[in-house]
């Protein structure tokens, strides 16, 4: 009598983890196929601005600085030649020459607060370059010349700045475009740093905090800086200094 106990005590036991297994692999109806949780997709990629659209489009350089301010609103700042706007809580720089536009650009760039940077350019490139780009996205899409206005013992008076500066030709209507990031905290601090590195071991400590340098090692900048994202971006005319 006790084994047959034991053995009809065994099938219960049996018969009851079943019918939790089953419980857990078949969905209710209506339910999702399984409790387990699936991998949740990734957040998708902010929105541009519907604003900064409007104003950043290729017929807006030249365009009269009155007809931009019926988007933007009254100037936040006016410096140097370039005022500054809130736009959808991004920060619009406009390059003004003579009450005409003579190029835009973003601080703080990313997120909603970027634009069509290719409808600048001619079309035709191996590389278009991206909407949120990295510095090497610039770089093999369209060219250009990496820079600082400081490359050693640069003082406590302002951060540094690394540009990417490229100088369009007659097809993209002479347009030029600047990404920059200053020099304040990783990693663009230690892709400076390595560079920096570089350009002393070549020329001397000397020669590099005075800035006077033959080479500025465009190869070597291109490797550290290329994975990151620059903070600003500008396109447009009057953007790069003419050499003397």
């Amino acid at each position: 009598m006790y084994t047959t106990r034991t053995a009809m005590l065994v099938c219960c036991l049996l018969a009851a983890a079943c019918s939790r297994s089953a419980s857990n692999t078949t969905a209710p109806s209506g339910a999702p196929a399984s409790s387990a949780a699936a991998p949740s997709a990734a957040p998708a990629a902010a929105a541009a601005s519907p604003k900064l659209a409007r104003i950043f489009t290729a017929d807006m350089l030249g365009a009269n600085l009155a007809y931009l301010e019926t988007l933007t609103g009254p100037a936040f700042r006016s410096e140097d030649g370039t005022n500054t706007y809130k736009v959808d809580g991004c920060t619009v720089l406009v390059g003004v020459s003579v009450g005409k536009i003579a190029n835009l650009g973003v601080d703080g760039y990313g997120g909603a607060c970027r634009f069509n940077i290719a409808q600048y350019f001619a079309g035709g490139y191996d590389h278009p370059v991206p909407d949120q780009p990295t510095f090497n996205d610039i770089k093999v899409g369209l060219g250009g010349d990496f820079s600082a206005d400081c490359y050693r013992d640069c003082g406590n008076a302002a951060a540094p700045v690394v540009s990417l500066s490229y100088e369009g030709s007659h097809a993209d209507n002479f347009n030029e475009l600047v990404a920059s990031s200053p020099v304040m905290a990783d990693p663009v601090l230690g892709a400076y740093s390595a560079w920096s590195d570089a350009l002393v071991a070549k020329y001397g400590e000397t020669a590099v905090a005075n800035g006077k340098l033959p080479d500025t090692l465009g190869d070597v900048a291109a490797r550290a800086f290329g994975p990151l994202h620059p903070t600003t971006i500008r396109v447009g005319q009057h953007l790069i200094p003419t050499p003397g």
